[in-house]
Parts: C-alpha cells; sequence; structure tokens
C-alpha cells in the first residue's frame, strides 16, 4: 500500500475532509540509540558517586501526515500532525503516542504562512542551525535554550531579499498577558544570520518548554556552509538576561556519506559557576532515509542526560544508534 493510500486512512481518522486529502502524505522516522552513560550524584560529603550504566532511547521516533489543498488565486490550505513515540529506558510495547509536536491549520500564499496550532516558536526556528545532535543521546546536554513549541498564532512573512519575520503568540487566558517571540532571519547563499526575542507572561499557568514567568530571553547567531562542511556560533542572554550562553556547531564531510560534527557549549549562569559541554560524533549515511551514528560526549557539569540519568562532573558518555525516514 502506497502512502498516500496510507495517508488517506490516517487522514480520515482525523477526520479531515477528503477535498483536502488529494495532497495528504504520510511521513516519520524510527531511531533507536544505545548508549553507556557515567552516571552519578552528589553525596552528603559532597563527593560524586560515579556508576557507569547502560541506556536506550528512541528520541526523534515520530509519526506524522501532511497535506495542502489549492484554494486558487495563489493560497493553499495547509496542516499538518505529528507527534512521537520518543523516550528513554522505556519499552516501545508500553509507550503511546503523544500529539505533541506539530498540530496545526493554516493558510500560506504571497502574504506570508499563518499558522493556528501547535508549532515550532519563532525563537526555536532561529536556532535550528545551532543544534548539531538533535534527537541523540548527546543531545540533552548540547541543546541551544529556548527549544520549545507554542499553542497560538504563528506568522512567517514573505521573503524580501533573502530576509523573513516570524512571530508566535500564544494565549494565556488572561486579556494582555500572553506568551510572545519574533524572530529576524537572512538566508543569502552559503549564509545564515538569525536574531530573536521572547517574552513569558506572569502567569503560573503558562509552561512552554524551558522559559520561567515573566522572562525575556533573547538570542543572535551566524552560521557559514563552506561547501564541505559548516561551522555557527550563537549567543544566548537566557533566564531573563542572567545566563549567558554559547554554542559553536561544526560539520565537516569526510567523505560524500561521511559526516563528522561536533559541538561546544559554554555557560556562565547567575547562580554557581560556568561549565564546558562538548559532543563530537560520526554519521554515516547508507541514503537519505538511512543514517547509522555514534557519538562521544563530556559534561562538564553535574546535570542530567537525554535519558534522564544523572552525569557526575567532566563525565564522558558513548552512544551508537540507527535511524530511518520515510
Amino acid at each position: 500500500m502506497n502512502r498516500k493510500m496510507v495517508a488517506l486512512a490516517v487522514a480520515a481518522a482525523f477526520g479531515i475532509p477528503a477535498a483536502a486529502s488529494a495532497q495528504t502524505t504520510l511521513f516519520g522516522q524510527f531511531k533507536y540509540e544505545v548508549g553507556y552513560i557515567d552516571s552519578g550524584a552528589v553525596q552528603a560529603d559532597g563527593t560524586v558517586d560515579s556508576d557507569n550504566n547502560f541506556v536506550h532511547g528512541t528520541f526523534g521516533t515520530r509519526l506524522g501526515v501532511r497535506g495542502a489543498e489549492d484554494l486558487g488565486g495563489g493560497l493553499q490550505g495547509i496542516y499538518r500532525f505529528q507527534g512521537n513515540f520518543s523516550g528513554a529506558n522505556r519499552s516501545l510495547a508500553t509507550q503511546n503516542f503523544r500529539l505533541n509536536e506539530e498540530a496545526w491549520v493554516g493558510l500560506q500564499g504571497g502574504f506570508g504562512r499563518l499558522l493556528v496550532g501547535r508549532s515550532d516558536t519563532a525563537v526555536k526556528v532561529a536556532a535550528m542551525p545551532f543544534r548539531n545532535f538533535t534527537d541523540t543521546l548527546a543531545d540533552f546536554n548540547n541543546i541551544p535554550g529556548g527549544w520549545q513549541r507554542a499553542e497560538g498564532l504563528h506568522y512567517t512573512s514573505p521573503n524580501f531579499a533573502g530576509a523573513t519575520i516570524g512571530i508566535t503568540i500564544e494565549p494565556t487566558g488572561d486579556t494582555e498577558d500572553v506568551y510572545a517571540a519574533a524572530n529576524v532571519i537572512y538566508r543569502q547563499g552559503s549564509l545564515f544570520v538569525s536574531a530573536a526575542i521572547e517574552d513569558s507572561p506572569g502567569s503560573a499557568t503558562f509552561a512552554v518548554g524551558d522559559i520561567g514567568i515573566d522572562e525575556t530571553n533573547w538570542q543572535v547567531g551566524v552560521s557559514w556552509d563552506f561547501g564541505q562542511g559548516d561551522i555557527g556560533i550563537q549567543y544566548q542572554a537566557r533566564n531573563d538576561g542572567d545566563d549567558d550562553v554559547v554554542i559553536i556547531p561544526v560539520n565537516y564531510k569526510v567523505l560524500p556519506n561521511l559526516n563528522l560534527r561536533g559541538a561546544v557549549k559554554y555557560v556562565d549562569p547567575d547562580v554557581g559557576s560556568d561549565f564546558t559541554n562538548f559532543a563530537i560524533g560520526a554519521q554515516y549515511m547508507f541514503s537519505g532515509r538511512t543514517e547509522l551514528y555514534a557519538n562521544l560526549w563530556v559534561d562538564d557539569e553535574i546535570g542530567q542526560t537525554q535519558a534522564g540519568a544523572n552525569v557526575s562532573d567532566a563525565s564522558t558518555h558513548f552512544g551508537i544508534g540507527l535511524r530511518h525516514s520515510f
């Protein structure tokens, strides 16, 4: 059964009208990774109890359906439903599908694109080139801040000579107090430049990702594709500007199907000592859909891994995984 026939069945299950299903596509990917984690916890005497553990994760395992309908006059109706089965150290047999990623309907045309529903915030969109270990065990302590979604209005402007403007607004049940984010992104040839800002409401009922209540954060970054790879740098002022974060991602293609990647994340928090995390890895692409990857990463703080396990100071971890997309 081809993907579009399956997608029609999925669309019917979601109650999507048949007229809009002509361009419906089912998509997704499965990822599975096994890791060796140097875990630890702070003891009463201040020392760290270190213990090496095997973990596994299905981060990035997702399923979705998307589609579009030509409304005439250059206008399209679009929609997307996307969720995941992601988890750590849990049986796939007991995981439930969660529609927690993309769930929106929208319009796009000469005016740009307007979505209503759940989607990436303007801050997350601006930070995408600076996340180098997406959906791996190495991701948790090397990810940019502000990596989150919001439920509300999402607008992206038309392209003005390489520049676009993005806006996110999430209502919170208050008359004026909303979550708001905006970005400016410039893409021209091998150059990518972005700046973004977000402001959260002073409401305890609001919960979007890693932003606190009544908090303003901003970021700026630049990335350059030099042909055989790319390198970037991003600065973020998080925690209402009290925490400084710098992220440097690097990719280098040794062979057409072999990519080496790395990332350095420096954090100078308002409370506590500064620390630096880094990760290196290799990706072997059997095809555009199937990838084998291995990562080695070091955390310069007592914290947590993507798998939810504690890690000790300057701890070293390893993970190997396989991905197939469809």
